[in-house]
């Protein structure tokens, strides 16, 4: 039985010159549709849109005059949905968003099409004729912005928000304008729609009257398929005159609209649009536990022959087959593209007269002449980062397109160096010209913003391994290797100071030329990390095409997949350029003749080097991959970033299902979450044990630095004698907007935790509840995980109503929702510990989340992760295994640059292994015996700890202990008295908690408590300060899974935590463990 197919039809913004041109000059059907419509405008304007759409003006060029775009979007749309019909794909829904709603009327035989294109023009003729002009954006982050910016709520109204972190307003021109300011000013990005009214806003208003008389008279049937509306967001069954007048004043509720059909099956998603924007749409926001299919059949990349063929197959996996098959044909030829170091004053010549179309769209998206810059550079720009990239670019393209034009035969196989990288991906067809040269012109401007002071070299004489070794034995861990272009040419990356101190070291080992190059930036190393990110984010703006031809990565030096493009070109940034194993790769898949194409000779060089210094690169496992697919077809090779939940990350805005946990005392400091924040992933501030005035300080100083829309959480630890502590530490969150917090140390769920998720709730349109306040819960026992499976106790719920600290909406709200959004199950770890083991006690709390999740039936399920010994590949490969959606991090943490505790501690931590810890009582829980897991080697805490806890509970009072161990503990382990450390203590609680005073004057053991924890809280304020006399009584929270990472990356520049930086700790981890799945897997399935 197949699966239901469903229609989706854009509206404006969607639209462009030529759209649809290849299947208006290769398909009969869509060139008669196209025709006839056609003519219907001729009869009404005098004008034929067909001779507008495809004439002269090129594909790049601005489309947004509405007496042509709005009959044009619905002429297109309605042609491509007949060629689609006479192939056989016919709809079983029709879903429209703005005026496409107009084209699922069509198809549904609302009114017959002649009189809904008939409707479409009248209409766009009215918009030109009675409203003033207006302006849309795309606004690329959470849509709580929107209402947080007064403002922009003021002037403009948001007419969609199609997925988290995408929402469109509409507004004047003026206001419009102010609003695209203050976006630029916030770095907030943002896409300008091509179109020159604000539809679905008031702006619109003066047509209402008249277009409402020219629908007068007109019979509307009963829709014949399946109508689903992005007005009201669900399937209707009759539409009204009303309804033609709402599809472009009212606003979209396109996420709401597919929510509507039953998910529990699996669908054909068709995006018959010019642009495939819904089909994107669906891909980044649909909440759908089946796996659907989602196609475009035509996007602005062209190639709509192809996309139609695809569809037809209904086989999209075919696609890397068609690429394997060409592998086979002989006479293999490569096209190398080069990278910066190339370029040249005089480049191009002819190239830009020649193709001057190209050249042109080349000047309107650089705003300048790319001919002039290439030819004459009269500002000497031409080696400036910025510039370098865009004109190489332009160059290299340009030049494939004449071989082409003079062979007529594309290449087998592609491949580039860096930025000529890009250069192959348009030769394959992944996108067009000016979409390439966009993604380059970014590219080249954050590169040109890289750290300042940094600096490369190129080494030559020497190969990777020797260059390895000295950089390992010398401690260069600074220094990066950025390429690795020839067997004995090596570039280095990193400080300029440090890459022009190593010229000695090199040149002591005797290689034959150590060369600074004159570069601005350290590029391909880890110092191009912020570049990375910031380019991860425009990608999210762009879809790409599956290649057409093979192209090798630069990274990895193997063939890309499909879904592996945007990843690579992020990676590619901070990432060692592998151009030698890449033309290896080539050569063991027996390409013939590699060429490069673009100016210069660079590559040519390397490759008859690498030619004749090395052995071609002959992969067995590759030759296997038949089998492997025969074997394992659900198989696909895992990266670091599509490790855990993808909803997960989507939720909270992450690249990597990765979270640091919060260290008490803010040992996980500002620096740390920050840190993390940037490079796309979430930490937690350690609030334990911290004042009120300091946690509120680290509030604003992360929310200053993490300002656009980067994740970041607070720890809400339990107190269990002192609650108040946690409603004041719940007031500021709510203060300050917080909106992820760590719940910690729970048996249960309480007030403070209730009240932070109940002002997180409401209600959408459609009465789903909604959660901005979000919960991660720690747990290690299954009574505690059940409580926050389960919405909010009722008894709690009732108390909050008494007193009036929630209202009757939020009360009902919390009765909907589960108390955590996820569940972090932690395994014997460092600080406190119920030492449980993680392969017991993940599954266990899998079952129990699937459970819960069958009786309460939920909306969006619990996601449960792990925590606890994660410090190694192995460790974290066996948490996904498990079944964690996301792994949390923290022993590991604490030994990095941004830890908040002493160098000293940090010293000490750099050297232990995996049995250099112990478990000692937790000062906080002293009296319960509660263990906390702490630092052995060096110390004496664990020891004179646990000796303090046998005596309370051997006596009770100071005064019944023996005289030898009342001497042993002043004189050597408190180094004061018991009446001094007292006086202490009572000068400490008096003003602020008088209360405890009173008791231990009372009661003898009471006191000999406050004596003994007083120890605890020495501890470790001097393990935090540094004490270097009291080294040997430093308390610190640690769990073996540092130990175990010390020594997996002893040898690497991870060895010295001055080198360790969270996100350097987590990427090397995350890819390590992928690398690992990835061998394992491939080891079950590939016979060797």
């Amino acid at each position: 039985m197949r699966n239901p197919v469903v229609f989706m039809y854009s509206g404006q913004g969607s639209q462009y010159y030529q759209m649809g041109r290849e299947l208006y000059e290769f398909n009969s059907t869509f060139c008669r549709c196209m025709n006839e419509l056609d003519s219907i405008f001729q009869d009404i304007t005098g004008q034929s849109l067909v001779d507008i759409l495809y004439g002269s003006h090129r594909k790049g060029e601005v489309f947004k005059r509405t007496l042509y775009t709005h009959p044009s979007i619905f002429m297109v749309g309605y042609s491509l949905s007949q060629v689609l019909k006479e192939r056989g794909i016919t709809p079983d829904y029709v879903l429209g968003t703005s005026l496409g709603e107009y084209i699922s009327y069509a198809m549904a035989g609302v009114l017959n099409v002649e009189e809904l294109m008939t409707i479409t023009v009248q209409q766009a003729m009215l918009i030109e004729d009675k409203c003033q002009s207006g302006e849309m954006l795309t606004v690329l982050t959470n849509h709580d912005y929107y209402h947080q910016n007064t403002f922009m709520n003021r002037n403009s109204e948001m007419v969609s928000v199609n997925y988290e972190n995408h929402f469109v307003v509409s507004g004047g021109i003026p206001n419009i304008a102010e609003i695209r300011d203050c976006l630029n000013s916030n770095n907030i990005p943002f896409i300008k729609l091509p179109v020159s009214h604000a539809f679905h806003s008031a702006l619109i208003e003066p047509i209402k009257v008249p277009f409402e008389q020219l629908l007068k008279g007109k019979k509307f049937k009963k829709p014949q398929i399946p109508l689903i509306s992005s007005l009201s967001g669900q399937i209707v069954d009759r539409i009204s005159s009303s309804d033609f007048w709402d599809v472009i004043r009212q606003p979209i509720h396109f996420p709401e609209a597919i929510r509507s059909l039953d998910h529990r099956k699996k669908y054909m998603y068709l995006d018959v649009g010019p642009s495939g924007t819904l089909s994107n749409f669906i891909k980044k926001g649909i909440n759908n536990d089946a796996v659907s299919l989602s196609f475009s059949a035509m996007t602005p990349f062209q190639h709509e022959l192809k996309n139609l063929d695809n569809i037809i197959s209904l086989m999209p996996q075919r696609k890397s087959n068609q690429l394997q098959n060409r592998e086979e044909v002989r006479n293999m030829i490569t096209y190398v593209f080069p990278g910066q170091g190339s370029q040249h004053k005089g480049m191009g010549g002819a190239l830009f007269d020649e193709y001057s179309d190209l050249t042109s769209e080349a000047d309107d998206i650089l705003g300048y002449s790319i001919k002039e810059l290439c030819l004459e550079d009269p500002q000497r720009r031409l080696n400036k980062t910025e510039f370098t990239q865009p004109a190489l670019y332009v160059v290299n393209a340009l030049s494939y397109l004449k071989k082409l034009k003079e062979t007529k035969q594309k290449p087998t196989f592609l491949a580039g160096h860096s930025l000529g990288e890009y250069n192959a991906l348009f030769a394959a067809g992944v996108f067009d010209f000016g979409t390439g040269l966009e993604l380059v012109k970014r590219r080249g401007e954050l590169m040109s913003k890289a750290p300042a002071g940094g600096g490369m070299a190129a080494v030559i004489g020497i190969n990777r391994e020797k260059v390895r070794h000295i950089l390992i034995s010398n401690e260069l861990t600074t220094i990066d290797i950025a390429n690795f272009n020839a067997p004995n040419q090596i570039i280095l990356s990193g400080p300029k100071k440090d890459i022009d101190q190593a010229a000695r070291i090199f040149e002591q080992y005797g290689v034959e030329r150590y060369i600074p190059l004159n570069v601005s930036g350290a590029f391909h190393s880890r110092y191009m990390r912020e570049a990375a990110i910031s380019f991860a984010h425009y990608l999210d703006m762009f879809e790409f095409q599956a290649p057409t031809i093979p192209v090798v990565s630069n990274v990895h030096a193997r063939i890309y997949e499909n879904s592996d493009i945007k990843i690579n070109l992020i990676d590619q940034i901070s990432s060692s350029v592998n151009w030698m194993d890449s033309i290896r790769y080539l050569l063991g898949k027996g390409t013939t003749h590699i060429e490069e194409i673009g100016p210069g000779r660079v590559l040519t060089k390397l490759v008859d080097t690498i030619r004749s210094e090395t052995e071609p690169l002959i992969l067995v496992e590759e030759e296997s991959k038949p089998v492997e697919r025969a074997n394992n077809a659900q198989w696909k090779e895992m990266k670091a970033l599509t490790l855990g939940s993808e909803q997960f990350k989507k939720d909270y805005n992450l690249r990597y299902a990765y979270v640091t946990g919060s260290m008490y005392r803010g040992i996980a400091s500002e620096q740390l979450v920050i840190r993390m924040g940037r490079a796309g992933m979430m930490g937690f501030f350690g609030t334990g044990g911290l004042k009120l005035e300091r946690i509120e300080e680290a509030i604003i100083n992360i929310q200053s630095q993490l300002s656009n829309g980067e994740s970041y959480g607070m720890n809400l630890i339990h107190t269990h004698d002192n609650e108040a502590l946690e409603e004041t530490n719940v007031d500021l969150f709510l203060k300050y907007g917080v909106r992820h917090i760590e719940a910690s140390a729970y048996m249960s769920v309480n007030m403070p935790l209730v009240r932070y998720r109940a002002k997180g709730l409401w209600r959408d349109s459609d009465g789903n509840t909604i959660i901005k306040n979000k919960i991660i819960a720690k747990v290690s026992r299954p009574e505690v995980a059940e409580a926050f499976l389960n919405p909010a106790p009722e008894r709690i719920i009732s108390r909050l109503l008494e007193l009036g600290e929630i209202t009757q909406e939020e009360a009902e709200n919390l009765r909907q929702v589960p108390m955590a959004d996820d569940l972090c199950v932690e395994a014997d770890s460092g600080g406190h510990t119920d030492q449980g083991v993680l392969s017991v006690l993940l599954p266990s709390m899998i079952r129990l989340r699937d459970e819960v999740q069958r009786q309460r039936g939920y909306r969006n399920k619990v996601r449960v992760g792990a925590a606890g010994g994660i410090g190694t590949p192995e460790a974290a490969a066996s948490a996904f295994i498990l079944g964690a959606d996301f792994i949390v991090t923290g022993s590991i943490n604490q030994c990095s640059v941004e830890a908040a505790i002493s160098d000293s501690v940090k010293d000490m931590l750099e050297q232990i292994n995996v049995q250099d810890t112990g478990y000692a009582p937790a000062g906080d829980m002293f009296e319960m015996g509660s263990k906390v897991q702490v630092l052995k080697k060096g110390v004496f805490f664990p020891a004179r700890a646990n000796k303090l806890y046998e005596l309370y509970k051997q006596y009770n009072s100071i005064e019944e202990i023996d005289p030898k161990s009342r001497k042993q503990l002043q004189e050597k382990y408190f180094k004061r008295s018991f009446p001094e450390i007292y006086e202490e203590i009572k000068t400490a609680l008096l003003k602020s908690n008088s209360e405890v005073i009173e008791k231990a004057e009372k009661d003898p053991k009471y006191k000999m408590s406050l004596i003994f924890k007083w120890y605890f809280r020495y501890s470790t304020r001097v393990a935090l300060d540094g004490d270097e006399s009291q080294k040997v009584n430093y308390q610190v929270h640690c769990g073996p899974a540092l130990g175990a990472f010390n020594q997996w990356v002893r040898g690497t520049e991870l060895e010295r935590w001055r080198n360790r930086h969270v996100d350097r700790i987590a990427e090397h981890l995350l890819n390590g463990t992928a690398d690992l799945l990835n061998t394992r897997i491939r080891g079950m399935f590939v016979n060797e």
